[in-house]
C-alpha cells in the first residue's frame, strides 16, 4: 500500500499540533534520506523527522531509530539552520507536505518562508521557498525541459501537476488505489468520506495481512485492522523492518549475482579449454610431412595437388600452395603449428582439472548465497571479494555542481587534481571551458555540448570562475573561455596546468544576486 494522499493529509493535521514551534538545529542526509533533528520547547522533547525521497519508498514520519547518515552539507539545509516550524499543512489532496518556517539571516532579521517536501512519484524533492513562493534552493535542481516543470533557485515555485480531487469529481477511479475497494462496500458514501477528509476526522489503523503490515486511515476488507493512536511509531517500526528486509535482499542479490557471473564465466572457459584439449597436434605434423614428401609435384603453374595421407591412405588431402610460398615454407608453417598445438593441448589438459574444481566451488558459493543468512554474513563475504572487484570501482569525483539559466549543468573543480579530472577527462570536446585570466582559480565547465549557450549561460559560468578564484574581490575580472577541444595539458607541468587557444574574454563585475541565484553562496554576500 503506498504512502498516499489520504494518509499524508491526516498526518499533516497531527503534525501541525506536534511540530508547531519545533526548532530544527541539525540535518543528516545521504542520497535518498534526510533526517531533521529538532527540539520541541513546549514539550521538552527531541523529535527526529525522517524524509525518504527514494522512488517507491517515498515517505515522511517521525523516527526513533538512529541512521548511519553523514551530516548534511548541501546548502538547501546548511544556509537556513537553525529554523523553526510554524505550521504544517497540505494545500491539496496530494503527497506534498508544506512546512511554514522562519529563520534568522546573517543580520539577525527574521525571515519567513516554506519548506516543501514533494513525495510525488519520480518528482521527489525538498525545496526552500520565500514567503512569496520563489525558490531559494532545492535538494534537486531540475531544468525546465520537454514541458517538465523546472525547479531552479530564483524562479517561482510551481506545484507538481495536481491529481483529480475525488470529492469534486465523485469518480472512484480518482480515489487512491487503496480506497477504490471501499466504494463498493455497503453503507459507503461520498458525503461521509469528503466530510471526514475536510474535518481531518479519519482515524489511523494498523493493518495486517499474513506477513504484510501497513498504516492507513480506513480498515480494509481482508485485513486485520486495529485503530492506533501513534501512527508515527507504527510507520517507524514497519518501514524499519521493510528497510532491513530490502537491505538484506540487496546484499544477497549482490553476492549471488557475483557468484552467478563467476560460475557462468568459468563454465564458458572450461568448455573452451576442454575443446582445446581435444585438438590433435599430429594432424599439423602429418601435413608438414606431406608437403615435404610431395613437393616435387609442384612444378611451375601447379598450385594444388591431391595426395593420400600417411595415417589414412584411403583419405586424400588437398595441398594448396599459398601465393609467394614454396612447399618447404608451407611445411615449416605446419611444423610451427604442430609445436604450438602441442603446447596448447598440454596446458589445456592441466587447466581442465583446475577450472573444473574452481567451477564447482563457485557453484557451491552461488547456492550458499541464495540461502537466508544474516546481513553481516553477506557484508563479510562481499568485503572478502572487494580486492578482486576493486579494479572495476571508480572513485567518484566530487565537483561543485550548479545549473545555468537555461538548465545546462556547470561543474567547478575544487583542487588541482579535480581541475585536471574535470577538464581533461570529464568534459566533452564541445563543452565550454572557463578560467580567470592570468590568475589562480578553479576550472569551470559549462556542459552545453554542441549547443550555442546564451550570454546568460556564459555569464553564469564566468561568475562562478571568478567566485572560485583569487580575484573574486576585484571590481572587474577578465575570464577566458573556449571549447574544451582547444584546451590541452601543459607538458611536464603540475596537475591542473593547461594551455588553451581560440579563447574569447568576458569582463565580469561580480554580481552577488546572480551568485545567490546559482546557489554559490548564501546570504553572506553584500551587494
Amino acid at each position: 500500500m503506498p504512502f498516499d494522499s489520504f494518509l499524508i493529509r491526516q498526518l499533516s493535521h497531527r503534525w501541525n499540533s506536534r511540530w508547531s514551534g519545533l526548532e530544527i538545529s541539525g540535518v543528516l542526509a545521504d542520497k535518498g534520506r534526510i533526517v531533521l533533528q529538532g527540539w520541541q520547547p513546549s514539550t521538552h522533547q527531541k523529535i527526529s523527522v525522517l524524509i525518504v525521497l527514494t522512488t517507491g519508498l517515498a515517505r515522511i514520519h517521525e523516527t526513533q531509530h538512529r541512521f548511519d547518515i553523514p551530516k548534511a552539507a548541501q546548502s538547501v539545509f546548511t544556509r537556513f539552520l537553525p529554523l523553526t516550524v510554524d505550521r504544517v499543512f497540505t494545500p491539496s489532496l496530494d503527497r506534498v507536505l508544506w512546512l511554514q518556517v522562519h529563520w534568522a539571516d546573517d543580520w539577525g532579521q527574521t525571515v519567513t518562508g516554506y519548506a516543501v517536501v514533494e513525495l510525488t512519484g519520480n518528482l521527489t524533492n525538498f525545496i526552500m521557498l520565500t514567503e512569496d513562493r520563489v525558490i531559494l534552493d532545492a535538494l534537486r535542481h531540475v531544468p525546465p525541459r520537454n514541458k517538465r516543470r523546472g525547479v531552479l533557485p530564483g524562479t517561482p515555485y510551481a506545484s507538481p501537476p495536481a491529481l483529480p480531487d475525488p470529492c469534486a469529481t465523485r469518480l472512484p477511479s480518482d480515489l487512491p488505489p487503496a480506497a477504490r475497494p471501499l466504494a463498493l462496500l455497503p453503507g459507503w458514501s461520498w458525503e461521509r468520506l469528503c466530510r471526514d477528509l475536510e474535518n481531518y476526522a479519519l482515524p489511523f489503523y494498523r493493518l495486517r495481512q499474513e506477513s504484510r503490515e501497513d498504516v492507513w486511515v480506513y480498515p480494509l476488507p481482508g485485513w486485520e485492522s486495529v485503530e492506533i493512536q501513534d501512527p508515527d511509531a507504527a510507520l517507524d517500526e514497519i518501514y524499519w523492518e521493510r528497510d532491513r528486509a530490502r537491505i538484506l535482499a540487496n546484499l544477497q542479490s549482490q553476492l549471488a549475482a557475483h557468484w552467478k557471473d563467476r560460475a557462468e564465466h568459468l563454465a564458458k572457459k572450461l568448455a573452451e579449454v576442454e575443446q582445446a584439449a581435444q585438438e590433435d597436434p599430429e594432424a599439423h605434423k602429418e601435413m608438414g610431412d606431406l608437403w615435404l614428401a610431395y613437393q616435387y609435384q609442384f612444378r611451375p603453374g601447379v598450385q594444388t595437388v591431391s595426395v593420400p595421407g600417411f595415417s589414412q591412405p584411403a583419405r586424400n588431402f588437398e595441398l594448396e600452395l599459398s601465393e609467394g610460398k614454396t612447399p618447404a615454407q608451407m611445411a615449416e608453417a605446419c611444423y610451427r603449428a604442430y609445436k604450438k598445438a602441442k603446447h596448447r593441448v598440454s596446458a589445456s589438459s592441466r587447466l581442465v582439472t583446475a577450472l573444473a574444481q574452481e567451477l564447482a566451488e563457485a557453484q557451491r558459493a552461488w547456492e550458499d548465497a541464495g540461502m537466508v543468512h544474516q546481513a553481516d554474513y553477506y557484508r563479510q563475504e562481499l568485503a572478502l571479494l572487494a580486492p578482486r572487484l576493486r579494479h572495476t570501482v571508480q572513485t567518484p569525483q566530487h565537483f561543485r555542481r550548479f545549473a545555468s539559466t537555461s538548465g545546462y549543468e556547470i561543474l567547478v573543480g575544487r583542487s588541482r587534481e579535480e581541475n585536471q579530472e574535470l577538464t581533461i577527462r570529464r568534459a566533452r570536446p564541445d563543452d565550454m571551458w572557463f578560467h580567470v585570466k592570468q590568475s589562480p582559480g578553479s576550472h569551470v565547465v559549462l556542459f552545453s555540448g554542441k549547443d550555442n549557450p546564451s550570454l546568460e549561460d556564459l555569464l553564469d559560468a564566468a561568475h562562478l570562475a571568478v567566485f572560485y578564484s583569487s580575484a573574486k574581490r576585484s571590481s572587474t575580472v577578465a575570464v577566458d573561455y573556449t571549447r574544451r577541444k582547444f584546451v590541452r595539458k601543459r607538458p611536464h607541468a603540475e596537475a591542473g596546468q593547461v594551455l588553451y587557444e581560440r579563447e574569447k574574454t568576458l569582463y565580469i563585475t561580480p554580481d552577488a544576486q546572480r551568485l545567490r541565484k546559482l546557489g554559490a553562496t548564501g546570504d553572506k554576500l553584500t551587494d
